[in-house]
């Protein structure tokens, strides 16, 4: 890295830079004649931020931002991303920095495991982290399908309007550490209820929540104004789990019709081999395959008894 480049900590009036920052870096990787048109009106920073106050690094020049870095706490899971670099300072060696600088972030967590998604054909961002001792897992598809403008569940609860919201929220988190031992999706559930960019949707048998999502929509959101984007969803396990997802999966497509969304997002490594096959039933189409890297080399909940959904961009 040149010695006239700086880090420091994300801060709240960093956030439009931060946009444009990522959005000229990966909209220049994936060839878009205007690459400030990435991700349309989705909005990262702000929510990852309002989340996760520690987790941003940004790097400068001059005073101006050329990279950035973010880290997402999921518990006993960093999950480690976007990493941003300018096109013209592409191979300075600033990815690299601002990776060592997510890890240092995640160090501080003491989070037992980090993981992030890369491209699978990218041998440059493969050896990157594998010299961080990130070690590819699984193929994970970012899917896409449209969305029936008629579709409807009244199967899944809205946590946004339910009377019983806080208790719901809580049964979510203690379901999701079934999953994996400390795992905790609770401020991804937080910041879809408490800054409006989406909802989450409880799928309730009996007296407990079977199985949950996390949907994001909206200008500002992971997913913008036109799509609806499951960040997170799953089934509680055993017997019945695909039926469960599936019903959730049912519930995600409703609410995206609910906000005029035209199309549905969601991802599935296909180890978990159920899932993944639902998604395609379902009629979701790979738009970008992605490969999961943890860190160290082992499991998480991406086994075959796993009925889950998740989105770590």
């Amino acid at each position: 890295m040149s010695d006239d480049i700086t880090l420091r900590p994300m801060r709240a009036d960093d956030i439009a830079a931060a946009d444009s920052v990522f959005r000229r870096a990966f909209g220049t990787w994936f060839g878009l004649a205007d690459p400030m048109q990435f991700r349309g009106d989705a909005g990262l920073f702000g929510s990852r931020l309002w989340s996760y106050p520690e987790g941003g690094t940004v790097a400068l020049r001059d005073g101006e931002m050329v990279g950035l870095s973010f880290a997402s706490r999921w518990g006993s899971i960093a999950v480690i991303g976007p990493i941003a670099v300018l096109p013209e300072l592409w191979r300075h060696g600033l990815a690299r920095t601002l990776v060592a600088a997510a890890l240092d972030t995640a160090s501080r967590w003491q989070t037992p495991l980090a993981g992030l998604f890369t491209f699978p054909q990218s041998a440059l961002h493969l050896r990157l982290y594998q010299s961080f001792d990130f070690w590819p897992r699984h193929l994970t598809p970012i899917m896409g399908k449209p969305v029936m403008a008629d579709a409807h569940s009244a199967e899944t609860i809205a946590l946004s309007s339910a009377r019983e919201r806080d208790a719901l929220a809580e049964e979510c988190r203690a379901l999701a550490a079934t999953l994996h031992p400390g795992l905790d999706l609770a401020r991804e559930i937080a910041v879809v209820l408490e800054r409006g960019l989406g909802d989450v949707l409880a799928l309730v048998e009996g007296s407990r929540v079977a199985g949950f999502a996390i949907c994001h929509n909206g200008a500002g959101s992971d997913a913008g104004s036109t799509a609806a984007l499951v960040k997170f969803a799953m089934a509680r396990r055993g017997p019945g789990a695909d039926e469960r997802l599936s019903r959730i999966l049912a519930g995600c497509e409703s609410f995206a019709a609910s906000r005029g969304a035209t199309r549905l997002v969601a991802s599935a490594a296909t180890a978990r081999i159920g899932a993944y096959r639902l998604l395609c039933a379902a009629g979701f189409r790979t738009d970008v395959p992605f490969v999961s890297m943890h860190r160290p080399y082992g499991p998480a909940y991406d086994g075959p008894e796993d009925w889950v959904l998740d989105d770590w961009r």
